[in-house]
């Protein structure tokens, strides 16, 4: 009777884990946490304010005569919100002049895009008539969701003709 000798193929040390599959995940999802939260971009928020501007639909809804400025703050991290102290300025004998100011203002960031806070709803009532060059300007904090805040300010840059005039008897 032959002996027959079986040869034993050795297990590859590649196919066989060393750790189990669950802890491999594990460390996976820990080493994702870690790499983004040392590569987490810096928060920075930005402050669009528009040019103030006669506003037709006060006037068609309300029938008021009004100056109306829209700001907008956005980051590039959600936001809890945004508070802001907005004014509008104008021009009288070559001087910069705050004809409005509109004390500390604070909206929530939109539920439908959590980066954004929207003031919509600042307006001063005005008298038709006279035109009068206005500028917004703006300065404030962004609060940060987690923690954290931002300074933010801007401005409508360049004073534009309105006919409509604030303060007017």
């Amino acid at each position: 009777m032959p002996i027959k000798i079986l040869k034993q193929i050795p297990k590859s040390l590649f196919t066989t884990p060393k750790i189990p599959s669950i802890a491999a995940v594990g460390l996976m999802v820990a080493e994702l946490v870690i790499l983004n939260y040392f590569n987490a971009p810096e928060p920075t928020c930005t402050l669009n304010v528009e040019r103030p501007h006669y506003s037709t639909s006060l006037k068609e809804s309300r029938n008021i005569d009004a100056i109306k400025l829209n700001i907008t703050s956005q980051c590039n991290v959600s936001q809890e919100y945004t508070e802001i102290v907005p004014s509008i300025e104008k021009i009288e004998g070559g001087r910069q002049l705050v004809v409005h100011n509109f004390g500390s203002e604070k909206r929530n960031s939109l539920k439908s895009n959590p980066k954004v806070a929207e003031f919509q709803d600042l307006y001063v009532l005005c008298r038709l008539g006279k035109s009068m060059s206005y500028s917004g300007v703006a300065k404030g904090i962004v609060v940060l969701k987690g923690g954290g805040t931002v300074p933010v300010q801007g401005d409508s840059g360049l004073f534009r003709a309105t006919n409509c005039a604030i303060g007017a008897q």
